[in-house]
């Protein structure tokens, strides 16, 4: 026979016994944990990331146990939602926890319980619910338990995030789905994979969630999936299940339902490009004196990079990076030339805006065919849609390089206050590679640029 103390004071039987929440058909039932929740509870350390399918349960388990701790003994905790919705959801979520929780026929006493803030005076305990939009969310306070969510999404997750945690050394729980290669959750959770920093990541990638299967009778599986099941341990019944889920999301399946915490990142968020993942290839490629070659080239501009990109027009793939800064200009249009001649490129097309202009005819002055292309709205529109064919119609072959990945997957189409859409890197990201790599194609694919070789 349990003690009352024995149920409050365990994380799985109280919520068994004293929270409710609803089901998919909206019933209001016991809150019993799954397996993803009970192996999460088991592997926390106070400093976690959580990087998730969709729908696993996450943000209740942790917003439950919130409840327990501030209704058992005295806490502060804060809750950061990525947007209003989800703030709504949390606090009618914590309302209905307090509502179906009574010891007995003792309910916890509540003093206020307002849109965002709730206090029970017997412990002296209070939780904060808000939306992570408002910069000053979070600061002041001092917290004993933090949850973020969906913190992929967040706009400026770093001064967040060091606000709440200015005070005190909280249990901090960070969750979230991937949204592209860059921001402080993905910089964290590639920290923890590579054994830095004090964060443990804690992968949750669909199949943990049993129900999430279809009928896989007579299922003939592709090498691809047969690689994964093969990996994972997955039945047919899961695999068809898959091949449902991907048809209705499209590109969207691997950022809502993850397989791995490195491509997931990579193969989500808004990139103006899709999904690249088969686009990348490990080569040892050398100069061939029967194929022709192209290059591109963007300057770098104070922190920004050079960036210099050869393709290889006879088989249509990308063969050899430059990437530098911080050097002085003698010495780039060096090493530019060097790469130029190593190849024997055909024509070199240069972003002429700015500083481009005078490297351009240094440059030229050393014998190399440049063309310089003047950077507009409208203009690179027009060669990054180039690119975008070539990447998914012609099939051009990168560089199975990171930095490569990361800009193709942070390079976004955004739509400006005065209606016009801008193409460039979000947030504080990079594009140099990506713009060089749409000056290669666009000097390769064009003969009406190609034939001005023998003028330049």
């Amino acid at each position: 026979m349990l003690t009352p103390n024995q149920v409050v004071n365990n994380p799985l039987l109280f919520a068994d016994h004293f929270l409710k929440i609803q089901d998919k058909q909206k019933n209001l039932v016991p809150f019993r944990w799954n397996k993803a929740q009970v192996h999460f509870h088991a592997n926390r350390t106070g400093r976690d990331l959580i990087l998730k399918a969709r729908q696993l349960g996450f943000s209740t388990l942790i917003q439950g146990e919130m409840f327990r701790r501030t209704v058992t003994s005295t806490r502060t905790t804060m809750t950061l939602a990525h947007d209003t919705d989800t703030t709504t959801l949390f606090r009618l979520m914590a309302d209905r926890f307090y509502e179906n929780c009574k010891f007995g026929d003792i309910q916890p006493a509540r003093k206020y319980a307002n849109a965002s803030l709730t206090t029970y005076p017997e412990f002296d305990s209070s939780a904060l619910i808000a939306t992570a939009g408002n910069l000053e969310s979070g600061r002041g306070g001092t917290y004993s338990d933090f949850h973020g969510s969906e913190v992929a999404f967040w706009k400026d997750a770093e001064k967040l995030i060091a606000g709440a945690m200015q005070g005190g050394n909280p249990d901090v729980v960070l969750e979230s789905t991937p949204n592209g290669a860059q921001g402080y959750f993905y910089e964290r959770a590639m920290e923890a994979l590579r054994g830095e920093g004090v964060w443990k990541l804690h992968f949750y990638p669909w199949w943990w969630d049993v129900k999430y299967i279809a009928d896989g009778r007579g299922l003939v599986l592709t090498a691809e999936e047969l690689a994964l099941a093969n990996k994972h341990s997955l039945t047919h019944d899961q695999i068809a299940w898959r091949r449902n889920k991907q048809k209705e999301l499209r590109d969207l399946f691997k950022q809502e339902y993850p397989e791995d915490p490195v491509t997931c990142f990579l193969t989500s968020g808004n990139s103006f490009f899709g999904d690249l993942s088969g686009s990348y290839q490990k080569t040892d490629t050398v100069y061939d004196s029967s194929h022709v070659y192209y290059a591109g080239l963007d300057f770098g501009q104070t922190n920004d990079y050079t960036a210099m990109v050869i393709i290889d027009r006879t088989v249509k793939q990308m063969v050899d990076l430059l990437h530098i800064r911080k050097m002085e200009w003698r010495e780039q249009r060096k090493r530019i030339a060097e790469m130029y001649r190593k190849w024997n490129c055909r024509l070199m097309m240069a972003e002429a805006n700015s500083i481009g202009s005078v490297n351009i005819e240094e440059l030229r002055r050393d014998n190399l065919h440049v063309l310089g292309f003047e950077t507009t709205n409208n203009s690179k529109s027009e060669i990054m849609s180039k690119l975008y064919e070539a990447l998914h119609t012609d099939k051009l072959i990168l560089l199975d390089d990171n930095r490569l990945r990361n800009e193709m997957t942070n390079f976004v189409s955004t739509q400006t206050s005065t209606g016009l859409w801008r193409l460039a890197a979000e947030g504080e990201g990079h594009d140099d590679i990506v713009i060089a790599l749409a000056l290669a194609w666009h000097s390769a694919s064009s003969p009406s640029v190609s034939d001005l070789v023998d003028f330049v």
